[in-house]
């Protein structure tokens, strides 16, 4: 009994897996949206990765951040509290490079602020990351942001204290194999907890929305498929010693039925009955097969 460890109340993470799961979802729908912003900067098709949402403190975080990078401090309103959006600066002069041409290779000088055509570019970019923000929390929570401050390290815009928890949700960029960038969503913890039981509830993905163009489309291919169609004419019964009896000139005794079935796949779909048409045998419909998938 001398494992005991101290806890502070408020402080814990209990009750987070089912929020944690709600904002992964979220971010799934978030990150294909971060692609298609990328793609048109970067001039080639992105990876956006996303790891999973997980809770520390926001001096931890702080830790992890350089001391140059893009940092985005709004307010979230229902949410309480400040959402941080942080991007690298590496990430930022490799998209600049790639958007007037360059291959995103140009080494990073060491410098403190960024050039005014960067600074365009983070604002382009943070905005529509936090378009596309509120476009995938529309089905949880309607929100509405403001942007309250833009600075170029944490020391300028710390939003929190260094023991609060918050909630990282963290997407990871990358236009080659040798080069990946974070982009960072730091919420507080106490925020999502007040939208928890909303955040439970399974939001409808990109891909359940019923797209009506792409429905008519596969429906016009699915017209031309070919299927086999048969019928059967007659099951006769056999034992095993009239089988095992038979030899070439044996007669089996045989009744068509006058109603015979239409076979697709492995369903019967009409009954009619054979007959010929123009010198060729032919199978007459006379009724459809009835049942609750036909």
């Amino acid at each position: 009994m001398n494992d005991v460890q101290t806890f502070a109340f408020g402080r814990g993470e209990s009750q987070t897996p089912q929020m944690l799961s709600g904002l992964d979802r979220l971010g799934e729908k978030l990150g294909r949206r971060l692609r298609a912003l990328i793609e048109p900067i970067s001039g080639v098709r992105p990876h956006v990765g996303m790891a999973d949402a997980r809770v520390l403190d926001f001096a931890q975080w702080s830790a992890e951040v350089p001391a140059f990078c893009s940092i985005g401090v709004y307010r979230i309103a229902p949410l309480k509290g400040q959402m941080l959006l942080r991007m690298d600066a590496a990430m930022i002069s490799t998209l600049v490079d790639c958007f007037y041409g360059g291959i995103g290779n140009r080494p990073l000088p060491d410098r403190g602020e960024f050039t005014p055509t960067e600074d365009r570019l983070i604002a382009r970019i943070s905005e529509a990351i936090i378009a596309r923000l509120v476009e995938s929390w529309a089905d949880v929570l309607p929100l509405e942001t403001a942007l309250i401050i833009r600075e170029t390290g944490i020391g300028f815009a710390s939003a929190a204290q260094p023991g609060e928890q918050m909630v990282l949700q963290r997407f990871m960029l990358s236009i080659a194999r040798d080069q990946e960038w974070p982009i960072d969503l730091l919420f507080p913890l106490s925020s999502l907890r007040a939208v928890e039981p909303l955040m439970g509830a399974r939001a409808p993905t990109d891909e359940e929305r019923i797209d009506p163009i792409w429905q008519a489309r596969i429906a016009n291919r699915m017209r031309d498929i070919r299927l086999p169609a048969r019928t059967v004419l007659a099951r006769p019964n056999l034992s095993l010693a009239d089988l095992m009896q038979l030899k070439a000139g044996d007669i089996i005794p045989v009744t068509i039925s006058r109603s015979l079935p239409l076979i697709v796949g492995d369903r019967i779909v009409a009954h009619g009955s054979i007959g010929d048409q123009d010198g060729r045998a032919a199978f007459q419909i006379e009724k459809l097969a009835q049942g609750p998938e036909q």
